[in-house]
Formats: structure tokens, sequence, C-alpha cells
């Protein structure tokens, strides 16, 4: 008893100092893919320069990404939430390898690997613990691609001096070891010509070199998977040549990037910065050397990707074809209709309306392009059709679509400050109804995915920012492009019917179109939801029917009273809900999609037929009914023994958008199938019993 009192202080007094010299922090979070974990290279936290890390650890066949991920994939990001007085600096990324996944060849790491990250802390901080915490994201991928997204924590002591953590120090090492070194006084120069970039670096550090890959930044430069060509000028001096990306649109100014020299066994990386200049390109004849590793380490043949100009056909095709869909008819519609009210004479008149509805229409797809790319760069997982993902959208858009039919059925008029997107601009000839017109077109043409659609939005999506725009827009004035006609060649505007007393009714008429829109889009809302949300949704709609008709009534109702029936309804507009609870309904032999349980089918040799789709995509549905649910093609599936995995995107689900991108597609509907297990075929986007069959063959 009397040696437990003398120890008993001792050991609290070992154990507080453990604490004050150790960090606390949350155990390694791990999912089926990656281990990952925040952790510190010193023991504290003291004023001004600090190094912490995110350490991933993928599991054994898997692999994440670099900060140009190649072909494919996501870089890995990290979202702090730091106490007042730390900031953090960017990731310092090691240098990586290639990644070779069917015909992409990814740039990553597929072992552990730390991502180190400079903090900076005021020296005014009276705190003595400080808990650091991020959100750290990434896409790990196999033969299929799963997004992960962690919270991390660790807690650290503030103190004016530490020293290095003994468990982490050889990790940090290393890490550092693997980071790029600046080499500006290398003299580096590109040049592009015959379909490839080429590069010729001088520099003693090549002297005796054995193998050299390059790994550049930008991602539509090179073809990640085509081979690259390199030739030695001197000792200390290489030209590297690579086939051009399909992407690849203009030279940039300079070509940056890392260069890894592996020599004596051991390997190297430097950042590189390349001006433009004149380089000869490496020719065959001038090989010396087996290609190198990292930007050919993959002899794969590359996926085979249209070239820009070929991709903005397809945005203009995809776009025109959209006029026939029947999501887009109601308002193309109203549209016909405002030109014949505008009569056959004025041609001038028309031209104007036409030009009008094209800028409302391109500029709203150029605007859901740069909502789609802000979303994307902050960590959203989003496609075209995004916007149907929200409830609250949904919610807004059976609002619009109502009233825009009480309009056309004569139960009220707008004025001309009400709901500028509605019915008064359908009604009204002037620009300003031609534009917003335009902009419902869109709105309304969200849910549908036409044929060439998918690939050039695929495309956009992996492009630069003005690539993407350039193919969006494009892509609305295919939409646009009927009416357009109109007014490039106004003797078309003679097949439109002639004004008269016809045209009332089938104003009223149209109406209806737009009532069935809102019973669709109700529909989707409690597919997302529930009834009960879908209800609170339909008290808004009889109110809205309440404020129009009060507002158009004559009397000596005050104006305020009608305003404050409007702003009621109006304020409706926000009850849709933000949340969804339940799961979607796939049917009874079909299953839900994960890359879990393709690779499950797969190993056992099954035939899996993919499905992804969305209620609110109109497209989805039309081949559901025309091709997947005919008893042709469900008794080939019953015959061959096909297993049937239907992803649902009717809700935001960031692993079924990634595996749209590895498949070049950033919208619904998507099908494969894997034959016997084997790689997958991609169907068309619009289906027939004859191709599923052939599919299955």
């Amino acid at each position: 008893m009397k040696m437990k009192r003398l120890l008993l202080p001792w050991l609290s007094a070992l154990l507080l100092g453990s604490l004050a010299t150790s960090p606390l922090h949350a155990a390694p979070v791990s999912t089926p893919e990656v281990e990952a974990e925040l952790i510190a290279e010193n023991t504290a936290l003291v004023p001004g320069e600090n190094w912490v890390a995110l350490r991933l650890r993928p599991t054994p066949e898997w692999h994440v990404y670099w900060r140009n991920p190649g072909d494919s994939g996501i870089p890995t990001k990290l979202q702090w939430t730091l106490p007042d007085g730390v900031t953090a600096g960017e990731i310092q990324w090691p240098y990586p390898h290639a990644e070779s996944l069917g015909d992409l060849t990814n740039y990553g790491y597929s072992t552990e690997t730390l991502h180190l990250v400079p903090l900076t802390v005021s020296p005014d901080l009276s705190a003595k613990t400080l808990t650091l915490k991020a959100t750290a994201s990434w896409l790990a991928c196999r033969d299929v691609c799963v997004p992960g997204k962690v919270d991390l924590s660790l807690s650290l002591p503030f103190a004016a001096q530490t020293h290095a953590n003994p468990d982490w120090t050889p990790n940090f090492a290393a890490a550092r070891a693997q980071l790029p070194q600046p080499a500006h006084d290398w003299p580096a120069a590109f040049s592009v010509d015959g379909g490839s970039v080429s590069l010729r670096i001088e520099a003693d550090q090549l002297l005796g070199a054995e193998h050299l890959a390059f790994f550049p930044y930008a991602n539509d430069l090179v073809n990640h998977a085509a081979p690259a060509r390199i030739a030695h000028d001197s000792d200390t001096a290489v030209r590297l040549s690579q086939s051009l990306s399909e992407y690849f649109v203009d030279p940039p100014e300079t070509v940056d990037g890392v260069l890894v020299v592996e020599r004596d066994g051991q390997s190297r990386a430097w950042e590189i910065q390349a001006r433009p200049g004149t380089v000869a390109m490496v020719s065959e004849p001038e090989l010396r050397a087996p290609p190198a590793a990292g930007i050919s380490a993959s002899t794969a043949t590359p996926a085979v990707a249209p070239g820009f100009l070929l991709v903005l056909l397809f945005a203009l095709l995809g776009g025109l074809v959209l006029n026939l869909m029947p999501c887009v008819f109601p308002v193309l519609s109203l549209k016909a209709l405002s030109l014949v009210k505008g009569g056959n004479h004025d041609a001038s008149e028309r031209r104007r309306q036409v030009y009008a509805y094209t800028v409302g229409v391109v500029a709203s797809c150029v605007l859901v392009a740069a909502a789609m790319i802000g979303l994307r760069s902050a960590g959203e997982a989003v496609g075209w059709g995004f916007q149907l993902q929200s409830p609250v959208f949904i919610g807004i858009l059976a609002y619009v679509m109502f009233a825009l039919g009480l309009s056309l059925s004569g139960a009220a008029q707008f004025g001309m400050g009400l709901m500028g997107l509605g019915s008064g601009l359908a009604a009204r000839p002037g620009l300003s109804g031609s534009f917003f017109t335009g902009v419902l077109a869109v709105v309304v043409a969200s849910p549908c995915t036409a044929p060439f659609m998918g690939t050039a939005m695929g495309y956009a999506m992996t492009q630069p920012t003005y690539v993407a725009l350039t193919v969006f827009a494009t892509l609305g004035l295919g939409l646009a492009l009927p009416f357009l006609l109109i007014g490039w060649f106004p003797q078309l505007a003679a097949l439109l019917p002639k004004p008269g007393a016809w045209m009332e009714l089938f104003k009223q008429f149209m109406a209806f179109p737009l009532y069935l829109t809102v019973v669709w889009l109700l529909w989707v809302l409690v597919r997302q939801t529930d009834a009960q949300m879908m209800a609170r949704v339909m008290m808004g709609l009889v109110l809205i029917a309440f404020a129009m008709w009060l507002w158009n009534r004559s009397g000596p109702l005050s104006a305020s009273l009608k305003l404050g029936a409007l702003a009621a309804a109006i304020g409706l507009l926000f009850v849709a809900p933000v949340a969804s609870i339940g799961g979607p309904n796939h049917g009874d032999t079909a299953e839900a999609w994960s890359p879990q349980r393709v690779a499950e089918l797969r190993a056992d040799g099954r035939t899996i037929f993919v499905d992804f789709t969305a209620d609110w995509c109109l497209t989805c549905k039309v081949n559901e009914r025309v091709a997947l649910k005919s008893s042709r093609v469900e008794q080939l599936f019953t015959d061959r023994d096909v297993a049937v995995l239907v992803g649902d995107w009717t809700r935001s689900d960031p692993a079924i958008t990634a595996e749209l991108a590895r498949f070049g597609r950033n919208g619904v509907p998507l099908y494969l199938v894997y034959v016997r297990g084997g790689e997958p075929k991609m169907l068309p986007q619009l289906l027939t019993p004859e191709i599923v069959a052939k599919a299955l063959e």
C-alpha cells in the first residue's frame, strides 16, 4: 500500500507529461477502399510554420488520384475547419505513378502516401490546445470507382517550442523526398507540331538518367495513354515527344509539370516550366531507349474521344433533337403560338423575337454550365439535370408551370410586374417575353437527354472552363435552331397557320400539356420525399390560383391586399422539402446498383444489365416503356439469367455521378451490359428491344 502511494504521484506526473508532448487525435477512419488520417510532423504547434499531412493508404489494388488525374478521376481534396489564428496552405503533391484502368491511363497513388500541408499559426493565440478538423474527399478506383468522404480531426498542444514526433519522422522525410524540387535554372522549351507536343530539357541532373517520366499539370495537353518518345541530344539534354490529347485546343503559354528522373535506382522529381521555342519532334528512328514510365506507362489503346469540332457538332445535334422531347414540347408550343399571333407579314419583328429567344436559350445553357462547373470545383458531384435532384427546385418549377397553365386557360392574366417568367412572357410578343421563354425552354429541357448530348456534355465537363462553356452554348444554339431559322428565312413562316379565331381555343388547349407537366413534377417530388411534402406543394398551387384570381378581380379591393395575397403565394415557393426520405423502388427483379454488387456478379460470370436512370428523366422512362419493360426484353433477361442493376440518380448520388464520369457521361440515361462478367459495353441513349437483344449476345 505504501509503495502504491509512492508510485501514484509519479505515474500521474508521467501521464500528464506525455499528454503535454504527444498529439491527441482520433483513430484513423477507414472505408473499404482507403484508410485516412491526419498526422502532425511535431508533437506541438508553434507560432509560425508547421506541417501536417493527410495520410491515405489505399486497400491493395485500389488507387487515389494526383492533382492531374489523367484520363479520368478526381483529385483528393481537403476542406479545413480551423481555429481562429490558424491557416492552412495548399496540398504539396508527391510525384505520382501511372495506373491503367481499362483503356485509360491515370495518375495517382496505390500505396500509403502523405499529402503534406503547411499550417501557419499566429503567435497571439492563448489556447493551450488547438483542434484541427478537415473533411477529406477522394475518388478510389480499381475496376470500379468509389468516391470517399470522411471527417478527420487532430488535437495538438500550442507551445513556444516543439520537437519531432518520432512516430512519423521517417514518413515525413520520405514524403518530402517525393516532392518536386524547383528547377528554375533548367533550360526548358516546348513546341507543338505534327500532332505531338515536344519538350527539350537540359540539366546536369539528367546525366546518367536511367528512366524519365513527365507528368503534365494540364489535363488536356497530352494523350495520357500514348507512349512517350525520348531522345538524348547529349548526356545532359533530352527531348520528349508525346501525342496530343484529343481534347487539345490551343498551345498553352507554358508547359508545366513534374519530371521524374530515376538514376542509380533512386527517383527524384523536379518541377519544370517549359516556354515556347523550337523543339524537333522525336521520330521513331531516334528512339534509343525503352519508353519512359509515367506518361508512357500504359501501352493500352486509349479510349476513342471525339475531336473538339465533332463534339460541337454533337452538341448542336443534341440540342436540335431536344426539341422533339416531350419535356420541351409545351414551351415550344407557347413560343410557336406567340409567333403566329405576331402575324406572318412582319418578318423583321419575327426575326427580332427569334433572336431574343435564341439569346435566352444560349444564355441559360451557359448559366447552367457555369453552375455545374462552380459546384464541381467546390467538390459537388453534379451533372445535366442536377436541378431536378432538388425538391425545392421541383416545387418552384411546378408553381411556374401551373401559373402558365392558368393564364392560358383564361383563369387569370399576369400583370406587367408579376412573375416575369410566367405566362405573360409567353403571351406577350415583346422581346423580353421571347428571351424569358427561351430561359424557360432550357429549364424544362433539363430532365431530357437527347442523342449526341451525352458525349458532348461528358467531354465538356472534363475540359477547361472556356471549352465547357463553348460546348454548352452550342447545345443551346441547337435547341433554338428551329426558331432561329424562321428569323433567317422568313419564307418558312408561311408554313405557320394563319391567325384567326381558332387561336384562343388553341391557347386554352395548350394549357393541358402544362398541367400534365405539373402532375409529372409532383410525381417526381413524391418519389424524392413523401406524400406529406407533395400535399404541401399542392396547397401552394391552390393558394397561387387564389392569389392570381384575386389579383385580376375588379372592384374596391386595395392594391395592398392583392400584393399581400401574392406575397403569400410566392412565399410558398420555398415550402418544398430540402431533404428526402425513403429509397428507390426498383421493382421485383431488379437490384440496386453498387460497384461491389457489380464486382460480385462479374466474379460469378453472370451477365449484367446496368440501368442508370432517374424519375425525372423522361428519356429514361420512354426507354423503359419501349424496350426494357417489353415482353421480349423481359423474357431475354429471364432466359439468359441476366442480373438487372438499377442506378437511381433521382436524388444526388456521388457514386453514380463518378461512374457516369468514368464512361464519359454527365447525365442519364446510361446503359451498360457485362456479357458473362466481361468488360462493359455501352449502349445508345435511345433503346429498342433489338438493341438490347443484340447487346446480350
